[in-house]
């Protein structure tokens, strides 16, 4: 297990200094690298090689407003092994950007009812929301893409996960929603609406989905 995780972290190493460029090749190997030319090449052939294989959304992560993206590889001798640590790797970083956009949802949130709540009011929200940040769950996102390269007796898996904004969202308000003395202070705002609203019609659109889903089974049947 040991030898897998260091040859986890030298490969990611590698990916992370690639990127979706070419690595570039000197004409000779460096004089104080201690490394033949031949064997310099080969080396170079080989990242070369593996940065042609990483697929395009891995280098490119998709952007839209409606999802939070995050990426994941990992390489070992045992398939499964790259693949749950490949989805591990990229949860953490989902994690990290559903924390943004729960710092931007609440900046925002927090904006719009500036002006129609005091002071107190906003200190208990930054309040709730920060200690909401610190334990984000990551419960919820779903494996949007997977690819394996094979690489002699070793898999290479790489992974992009994708979480709802909206999911996020839902978060927010059940956490604002917990708390009953600020939850009377500001149902009746419109910011407050605002928000429910946004995660009603997300819940509508899920149930639709699955009646859809349950409705094609059905027939299908």
């Amino acid at each position: 297990m040991m030898k897998n995780l260091i040859m986890i972290g030298v490969a990611s190493s590698l990916l992370a200094a690639c990127s979706s460029n070419k690595v570039a090749v000197m004409d000779t190997a460096p004089p104080y690298s201690g490394v033949d030319k031949k064997v310099y090449d080969y080396k170079t052939k080989l990242a070369n090689e593996q940065v042609d294989k990483m697929p395009e959304w891995y280098t490119k992560i998709p952007e839209d407003e409606e999802s939070i993206y995050a990426v994941g590889t990992a390489v070992s001798p045992d398939l499964q092994l790259s693949n749950d640590i490949a989805i591990l790797l990229a949860k953490r970083t989902l994690a990290d950007r559903i924390n943004g956009e729960l710092r931007s949802q609440t900046k925002s949130f927090m904006s719009k009812i500036g002006t129609d709540a005091n002071s107190s009011v906003l200190n208990e929200i930054e309040t709730v929301t920060s200690n909401l940040i610190a334990d984000v769950d990551v419960a919820g996102y779903r494996v949007k893409e997977s690819e394996v390269v094979v690489n002699g007796t070793e898999y290479r898996m790489y992974v992009l996960l994708e979480y709802s904004s909206a999911e996020a969202t839902k978060i927010l308000m059940n956490r604002l929603k917990r708390e009953k003395q600020l939850l009377s202070k500001i149902s009746a705002l419109n910011a407050f609406k605002e928000l429910d609203n946004k995660v009603n019609e997300k819940n509508e659109s899920e149930q639709k989905e699955l009646k859809t889903i349950v409705e094609t089974i059905t027939t299908e049947g």
